[in-house]
């Protein structure tokens, strides 16, 4: 007998095709329930390896060995007449047929359903009156005015057990964001509006995220980092019905993360078949030590809690030393030389956004940068960020600035509106578009976007100020004294203790407490008349005492002669306008123009 049909007699290759079916399904469920039970990184990589020790055990019992009624025995122990492996491997053949059912199975429900997260329910992937079958959803079009070739990335879950990793799955989102932002046939949502999903994947639905971000796609992930390995799983799901385009996972050493990075854009470029003029983007390959910082300091630039923008500082600091060639973290250290000193450090944040700019000429942010480092050539820079990138919300902020410097609010709300919608989710745009349409009279505007900005950061320092601020406005006086105790604590801080002291006195005087907001204005003249005379002005201007209010009104403009008009404009001063003085301080302006 040949050797091949004593291995058919023996059942070894059933028994062969057996074990590697139901290996593979231990593999499989294996790695679905890891993450699901927060299970160590090596509970898949112990299984294969004693499944795959098992293997040649298995084909040695299935050669040696005959399982008889009488129990196992070694083969040269059966009698050849009464021998069951005939019937053995009918039932093998059936085992077979049943596991890979359960295969059949298993790799259904991983690909409809478990793959899609806890966004999705089961209920939103079955089937609607109108829908498309499967098998055509991949083409179809996106819901009338969303472009099919749009895309928002949501913040990578960071599935390792040192939560202190946070900032590496952020970063690594952000680098995927930037990515396939550098593609000009793709919308990609801008960051801010997608990071404001983290941690509320539970609450909404893909569908619900797509509809006000405006995009077709969600790019999902998570990372799993542990010392020089990361492993990274990749999901490009079909927003508006919820179906799988895609799908990767990518173990790799951490040095390796940069072509992890063009791996994942260069696929979903390719599944979202998006013509490009060039090949698809890469990532910059930096020193991983470095890049790893900039993630870090990025993340605590964005927090913004106590402490974390100094921290963040010393991280993007560390990054350029290790790096020069970090674009990153020049970008992310120049806005800090301005800030977190008592003297801007203006020559350092101009050179670190000028370095930004050599390594990446194409970046807006860095010109950006460079505007808010070099006022005087501001426009100059920003004019080229906008040339760059029209449609980032960041540079549409920035344009609203000039429009604001020169009193033209309408333009500048305009401008605000435009990177509200770019970036919907982005408090600091909301909370700008806000503070325009208070300063330009029209308040009942800017209640609905307080009350959004609220829905978005019940902790917001700048909702309830505003409020006050505008019941104050409209006479409502008790109103406004009521919310001045809602004003959070952390208020003078972040914003700035000038705006909060004005508003306190002002609301003091109006609701008749003149020893309180005697107390508010002397606070004020002792500690902070000499930086800030316009808010001086702001104050006594409100009271009526005109005189004063116009002689630090001349104080500001002799000591801040680039002042921007709008802050002239505000409607503390409103009081001012039917003063012949009045002309006076607007030919200030008009004298610039000429």
């Amino acid at each position: 007998m040949s050797l091949i049909k004593e291995l058919q007699r023996r059942n070894v290759f059933r028994v062969s095709a057996a074990y590697v079916v139901v290996a593979w399904l231990l593999i499989q469920v294996g790695a679905t329930l890891e993450p699901a039970m927060h299970l160590p990184e090596w509970v898949d990589s112990v299984l294969a390896f004693f499944l795959i020790l098992g293997f040649p055990v298995a084909v040695f019992f299935a050669w040696a060995y005959e399982l008889t009624p009488e129990g196992l025995k070694r083969d040269g122990e059966v009698d050849p007449g009464s021998s069951s492996r005939a019937i053995t491997g009918r039932k093998w053949d059936r085992l077979i047929i049943v596991v890979l059912v359960l295969a059949v199975v298993y790799f259904a429900i991983d690909k409809y359903y478990l793959e899609s997260g806890p966004v999705t329910t089961a209920e939103q992937h079955a089937a609607t009156p109108g829908t498309p079958s499967v098998t055509g959803e991949a083409s179809v079009p996106a819901p009338a005015g969303i472009s099919d070739k749009s895309i928002a990335v949501l913040p990578f879950v960071n599935m390792s057990s040192d939560k202190e990793q946070e900032y590496f799955s952020d970063g690594l989102t952000e680098e995927l964001l930037n990515l396939l932002a550098g593609i000009d046939d793709l919308k990609v949502a801008a960051r801010t509006s997608s990071f404001y999903y983290k941690n509320k994947t539970e609450e909404v639905t893909f569908k619900q995220i797509a509809e006000q971000l405006e995009v077709a796609h969600i790019l999902e992930g998570s990372v799993r980092k542990g010392g020089d390995k990361v492993r990274i799983t990749a999901q490009l799901i079909r927003a508006d019905n919820g179906f799988h385009l895609w799908s990767e996972t990518y173990d790799r050493k951490l040095d390796d993360v940069f072509a992890i990075q063009d791996e994942i854009a260069a696929a979903v470029v390719q599944e979202l078949k998006v013509t490009l003029l060039g090949e698809a983007p890469h990532a910059r390959v930096l020193n991983t030590d470095s890049y790893e910082l900039a993630l870090q300091g990025r993340f605590l630039f964005n927090r913004r809690a106590e402490g974390d923008l100094e921290r963040a500082l010393e991280l993007f600091e560390k990054a350029i030393e290790l790096d020069p060639n970090n674009a990153a973290a020049w970008i992310g250290v120049s806005p800090l030389y301005l800030w977190l000193f008592d003297t801007p450090r203006r020559e350092d944040a101009r050179l670190a956004a000028e370095k930004a700019a050599q390594l990446e000429p194409d970046n807006p942010e860095a010109y950006i940068r460079l505007g808010f480092a070099q006022p005087a050539e501001a426009q100059e820079w920003w004019d080229r960020a906008i040339k760059l990138g029209p449609d980032n919300p960041l540079v549409l902020s920035v344009m609203a600035g000039p429009p604001y410097s020169q009193g033209d609010f309408d333009r500048a709300i305009e401008l605000q509106r435009q990177a509200v919608k770019a970036d919907p989710l982005y408090i600091t745009n909301i909370s700008n578009l806000a503070s325009f349409l208070i300063d330009a009279g029209r308040w009942d505007e800017a209640e609905p976007w307080l009350e959004r900005q609220l829905e978005l950061s019940p902790s917001s320092p700048g909702v309830a100020m505003n409020r006050a601020k505008i019941r104050l406005l409209q006479g409502r006086t008790d109103e406004a004294l009521a919310l001045l105790p809602e004003i959070p604590t952390s208020t003078s801080r972040l914003l700035g203790e000038q705006w909060l002291l004005t508003l306190s006195a002002n609301i003091y005087y109006s609701s008749g407490d003149i020893v309180a907001a005697d107390e508010a204005l002397n606070e004020f003249r002792q500690h902070h008349a000499d930086e800030y005379p316009l808010f001086m002005a702001y104050m006594l201007g409100w009271r009526d005492e005109k005189d004063q209010a116009f002689d630090w009104l001349s104080k500001t403009l002799e000591q801040y002669p680039e002042l921007p008009k709008g802050f002239v404009l505000n409607p503390y001063l409103y009081g001012l306008h039917a003063d012949p003085r009045w002309q006076e301080v607007l030919a200030h302006y008009d004298q610039g123009t000429d």
